[in-house]
């Protein structure tokens, strides 16, 4: 494996001959001795010799086949998310749920509420539009048409300190910057649907679910043309502060493209769950004509009504193959209560940042691994902070293989050519379906990590990191890297 390995480095980026009297450096698990053949490897692909890890290994094996700057402290972007979920899966359990529950003080007169209603968050990391329709419809089957009062939101299980969504790329309204809230609706996310008229070339254009009073102006044709980045030849502007708020496209979609849909976080947490409670409890046929507004809940408040997430494996599946950065925060907020808190009917305690960073090293320390490296932040990768080196990850990915919940990890991982965030990567090559690869993409990172089924039959745990401003050639190295482990390894 090593042998062949060093060949195909050789024989991608430089002549065979100029490598020969490097075999026993690269091959060497301890990445000092590798310091030779790296900065060649990265001379070729215009990458400063310090800025690429690789490390590989086949499972079962007692040492790596490649070790290349392995141990440099590295931003994995995404990648990071695969510690977070690994732990999820072991300190929570695969079959974890989360609670959102419903309460009320107020007395029920016939079919009328005669007061507020409160809804505690109990950190769901995937309460999409579909589960609070069904939270709703499980009050409508109790009586309950109206509503006298407010509805109350209780996001007090969570104390983090504030975040400005435009802190870390001026993206503020993207919705992979949306930052995590105990009680978060729908991932506060309104999509934007355009619709293509056939008969006059033209999209309209609806929102949902919709924020209260939102107006959406259009004026977009249908061009010709491939379907290309099909956004960016649209104006788009929200205005929040319009009295009503606005959203308004202009220009032009290829009609090659068919229909489309993007998503944006406009409005606040208040703002987004009045227009979606109201929205979808209208819709079942109920009376509310009250406001949305912060609140915690009454010691003498009575349980009406709760919904129970998807299990914990299903949410590392949304959280692995989609790379969604707030549902990985969520459940790294989580790791710091543990499951004993999260299954109670009342949650006692509160959740912050250092009792999720404590509790991965609690984890790590159990399983004896000492990664001095780590630098956690918030668990998913959205950070500039965030630190892990290829050994360590490489040692996670062989040590999850072993670990009883290793049929739920793999399976959260995507599946190159096949689906989620590598859907349309390496498709039509004999790697497509092989490898459950996650990726890892900030401005100046680029990383994969992961497990590749060789044509051998035999398996192997790969990552490589790329930090810096030369990042262009990264794919390229990683689909070779990739290829290669599952044609000769």
């Amino acid at each position: 494996m090593a042998i062949q390995l060093l060949r195909l480095v050789c024989a991608l980026f430089f002549t065979f001959t100029s490598c020969l009297g490097l075999a026993q450096d690269a091959l060497g698990p301890i990445p000092e001795a590798n310091s030779r053949v790296v900065p060649q490897w990265t001379r070729a692909l215009q990458i400063p010799p310090e800025a690429l890890s690789v490390w590989v290994q086949e499972i079962g094996g007692n040492q790596p086949s490649l070790s290349l700057n392995a141990q440099t402290p590295q931003n994995p972007a995404s990648l990071m998310k695969l510690l977070t979920t690994y732990a999820a899966l072991e300190i929570l359990g695969p079959a974890l749920q989360w609670r959102t529950q419903v309460f009320t003080n107020a007395p029920l007169q016939k079919d009328v509420l005669m007061g507020d209603l409160i809804i505690k968050g109990g950190g769901d990391p995937k309460l999409v539009l579909q589960n609070v329709w069904l939270l709703l419809r499980q009050l409508r089957l109790q009586g309950i048409r109206e509503i006298r009062g407010d509805i109350l939101l209780d996001r007090s299980l969570f104390n983090i300190p504030p975040v400005d969504p435009a802190n870390f790329d001026g993206q503020a309204l993207r919705p992979y910057n949306v930052p995590p809230e105990a009680l978060l609706f729908n991932f506060k996310a309104t999509g934007f649907f355009f619709k293509l008229d056939p008969e006059t070339d033209r999209y309209s254009v609806y929102a949902d679910p919709k924020p209260l009073n939102l107006k959406v102006d259009a004026n977009i044709s249908a061009s010709t043309g491939p379907c290309e980045q099909w956004s960016s030849r649209l104006k788009i502007s929200f205005d929040e502060q319009a009295r009503p708020p606005q959203a308004a496209f202009h220009g032009s979609i290829p009609k090659s493209c068919g229909d489309q849909e993007l998503y944006r976080a406009l409005f606040t947490s208040e703002q987004y769950a009045a227009g979606l409670l109201k929205q979808l409890w209208e819709e079942s046929g109920g009376v509310w004509s009250g406001i949305v507004r912060e609140g915690k809940t009454p010691a003498n408040a009575r349980l009406l009504s709760e919904w129970l997430s998807d299990p914990l494996a299903e949410i590392v599946r949304a959280v692995n193959k989609n790379s969604n950065n707030v549902m990985a925060q969520m459940l790294f907020l989580s790791l710091g209560l543990g499951s004993r808190n999260l299954q109670a009917k009342q949650i006692t305690e509160i959740a912050n940042l250092e009792k999720s960073r404590a509790a991965v090293q609690e984890w790590l320390a159990a399983k004896q691994f000492t990664f001095p490296e780590l630098v956690l932040e918030n668990g998913s990768g959205l950070s500039r902070k965030e630190r892990i080196s290829a050994y360590s990850l490489g040692r996670l990915l062989v040590s999850a293989y072993s670990s009883p919940i290793m049929p739920e990890y793999l399976s959260s991982l995507p599946l190159v050519g096949i689906d989620g965030t590598l859907k349309s990567r390496l498709k039509n090559s004999p790697l497509a379906g092989f490898a459950r690869i996650k990726t890892g993409t900030l401005r100046d990172v680029r990383g994969i990590a992961g497990y590749v089924l060789a044509a051998s039959g035999r398996r192997y745990a790969v990552v490589s990191i790329i930090n810096g401003s030369s990042v262009e050639k990264a794919a390229i190295l990683h689909n070779q890297l990739l290829s290669w482990v599952y044609e000769k390894g």
